[in-house]
C-alpha cells in the first residue's frame, strides 16, 4: 500500500495549482472535479475538515477499499504538498462508498480563519 500511497501523492501533486500558498478554494475545487463533492465540516484555527458527498470510485471501493482509498489518501496528500508543505493530513476516515461522507482532516493550515 506504501507504494499505492506514493504514486497518488504524485497524482496529487500533479493536479494541484502550483502557486505555493494554500487556499481552501483551490483544494475544494480540485476534490469537486474529481468528483467527491466536498463540503466544509469543521474550520477552527488551523485545523479544516472536508466531509465528502459522494464516492465516485464507489464500485472499486467495494472491490478492494484498502487500495483505493490509499490512493485517494495519497492524492490529498500531493495536494497539499504543493498548496500547503506545512499542513499535515491529521486524519482521512473513510467511510460506507454508498453512503459516501468520508472525512479529510487537515492541520497546520496557515490560511484558515476561525468559523464564527
Amino acid at each position: 500500500l506504501r507504494g499505492i500511497e506514493a504514486s497518488g501523492r504524485e497524482i496529487g501533486g500533479e493536479l494541484a495549482p502550483s502557486d505555493g500558498t494554500f487556499d481552501e478554494d483551490a483544494l475544494q475545487s480540485t476534490l469537486i472535479a474529481l468528483g467527491f463533492q466536498p463540503r466544509v465540516h469543521l474550520r477552527k484555527g488551523n485545523r479544516l475538515t472536508f466531509r465528502l458527498g459522494n464516492c465516485p470510485y464507489r464500485d472499486a471501493v467495494r472491490e478492494n477499499q484498502p487500495v483505493v482509498c490509499t490512493l485517494h489518501r495519497g492524492i490529498t496528500r500531493g495536494l497539499l504538498d504543493v498548496l500547503d508543505p506545512r499542513a499535515k493530513l491529521a486524519g482521512f476516515v473513510p467511510h460506507d462508498p454508498d453512503k459516501a461522507g468520508c472525512l479529510i482532516e487537515l492541520s497546520g493550515i496557515h490560511a484558515v480563519p476561525d468559523a464564527k
